[in-house]
């Protein structure tokens, strides 16, 4: 058993590694982190800090999947308070003040425990969370150095500020501005003799770590896991992340893709995964893929099975989205892979890496999807109709949109072969006319955006 602790600015490291030296320390929890194998069934993990701004944010799907694992996750101080307040009714534990404040309602924004902090180097803050200057309000409050109607005042006036602003020293000047001096002086005065005294986010996450200890102390540790009769969170955007994050590769769902586009036998790959996994219907069943047919699509269809002809009217309609964490499904799936295929694909992907390194504020999302279409029309020898639409659901996309975001990553890399004549290793090259340099020159071009933010 072991406590893994996401945390930044909310607590140096050295004063974690002082009182828990056995702790494994990770930098602020984002997207993906959760996924991965070190997290083990029994394990405690601790939620403190969160990246939320410029990358994706943790999402609530994978902390429930971290609950069905057997893993007690704990939350506290920032993040890891807002996702505690949301998800203690399905198993996530809250601790401390900020988790309770968020839980009655006294803050609603993430905002209350932003902070600003470098990438590189000290992860120290650069501004004061609203949570803490809440925290000396009260005790400013009770030592008769502001009123209650005052302090409401000031609180509005600090939310208005947007929240990187709100350095130590905008603090004070607009404590003054709200002519609020007394507590000004006596603010200043406090932090002069002891800098952590309003530091409610330190204080509640070594609140959430005493908790941790204990809770890994203990001989058969019972992790609460998720909520009985809660909807089900497994949906098409947490197979995703899984296939992204928490597969024995990080690149397995590329290599999958590849096999989907440039395999022309994978049509046959898909049948047969499709009759062989439980992704769709249980093979372990009695009537397997053949009943989970009948009971979809009705038993007209089931005469479709064993009419290679017929077969695009069921993979146009069942099409699951494979589990690639699942070393079985994953072997199905790539079965016929051959190690030209694999190094093909890590080449494809460094040359994308290399173009977009290149070219700063270009996007693959901007290639558009008629672009793609295309392309996959060509290489697939169809119509960009109809049958492009049912060949898709053939290679196990449920629709042209998956097919062009599967087909996004290697596009650079795949013009660039076709119009430098070298693509002819490629498996398809049967089916794969050449594209024309001013076709390639066009998609490659539109690989552009701005520097994209995104926050959840």
């Amino acid at each position: 058993m072991a406590v893994h602790v996401f945390v930044g600015p909310s607590c140096p490291e050295p004063l974690v590694r002082q009182s828990h030296p056995d702790f494994v320390l990770h930098g602020p929890v984002k997207h993906g982190d959760l996924f991965s194998a070190a997290l083990a069934e029994g394990d405690v993990a601790v939620i403190v800090d969160g990246i939320y701004h410029h990358r994706l944010a943790l999402r609530h799907k994978e902390i429930l999947d971290v609950l069905a694992r057997g893993i007690t996750v704990i939350g506290a101080a920032s993040i890891g308070a807002l996702r505690a307040a949301e998800l203690d009714g399905s198993g996530m534990i809250g601790v401390g003040r900020v988790h309770h404040w968020y839980r009655t309602g006294v803050f609603e924004g993430d905002d209350a425990v932003s902070v600003a902090h470098s990438e590189t180097g000290s992860p120290a803050g650069l501004n004061i969370p609203l949570v803490n200057l809440h925290t000396a309000m009260l005790a400013g409050r009770d030592a008769g150095v502001l009123g209650r109607d005052s302090a409401q005042r000031l609180m509005a006036r600090l939310e208005s500020e947007y929240y990187p602003l709100r350095t130590p020293e905008r603090v004070l000047s607009l404590i003054k501005q709200c002519e609020e001096t007394a507590f000004a002086d006596w603010y200043a005065q406090r932090l002069g003799a002891e800098p952590d005294a309003f530091d409610q986010k330190r204080a509640d996450a070594l609140e959430a770590f005493a908790l941790a200890e204990r809770l890994d102390s203990l001989a058969q540790p019972s992790p609460p896991g998720v909520a009985s009769g809660a909807r089900n969170w497994r949906t098409e955007y947490h197979r995703r992340w899984r296939n992204r994050f928490a597969t024995a590769t990080p690149d397995l769902h590329h290599r999958l893709a590849y096999q989907q586009i440039f395999d022309p036998g994978f049509p046959d790959v898909w049948w047969d995964f499709l009759n062989a996994s439980s992704a769709a219907g249980s093979p372990a069943a009695s009537d397997g893929f053949r009943g989970h047919v009948r009971r979809e699509l009705g038993p007209v269809a089931v005469q479709w099975l064993d009419d290679p002809a017929l077969r695009t009217r069921i993979t146009a309609v069942i099409c699951p989205l494979p589990d690639l964490a699942d070393p079985r499904e994953a072997e199905l799936l790539l079965r016929r892979e051959s190690a030209d295929d694999r190094a093909r694909v890590a080449d494809w992907l460094e040359q994308l890496r290399q173009h977009l390194e290149t070219h700063p504020g270009r996007s693959l999302g901007q290639i558009p999807e008629a672009v793609c279409a295309r392309l996959l029309a060509r290489i697939w020898g169809v119509d960009t109709g109809d049958e492009l639409a049912m060949e898709c659901g053939r290679r196990g996309f449920p629709a042209l949109r998956q097919a062009a975001g599967a087909f996004r990553p290697f596009a650079v890399a795949y013009l660039s072969d076709q119009t430098a004549g070298t693509a002819g290793t490629a498996p398809t090259t049967p089916a794969a006319p050449k594209a024309s340099t001013a076709s390639a020159a066009s998609a490659a071009s539109a690989v552009r955006t701005s520097g994209e933010r995104r926050h959840d």
